[in-house]
């Protein structure tokens, strides 16, 4: 595990087409943005957690019905 310390607004760089920026600190609280190519899926653990123990076993496609859900 590659670990990196960044203050307010700094940035990391992901390969060619991943920035991911510290938008904000609050108290134990860390705001992040992400900012990647729409084809790759950027999902929060918790959120991961559910498409792996769903019987399709297929995140992009729960993924394109939680989308279709929600508009």
């Amino acid at each position: 595990m590659l670990i990196l310390t960044r203050r307010e607004d700094e940035k990391i760089l992901i390969g060619d087409n991943i920035i991911l920026q510290v938008l904000g600190i609050e108290g134990n609280r860390v705001r992040l943005g992400l900012d990647a190519p729409k084809d790759i899926a950027i999902l929060r653990e918790e959120i991961h957690g559910r498409y792996t123990n769903d019987a399709s076993n297929d995140p992009a496609v729960e993924l394109g019905n939680e989308l279709k859900k929600s508009v």
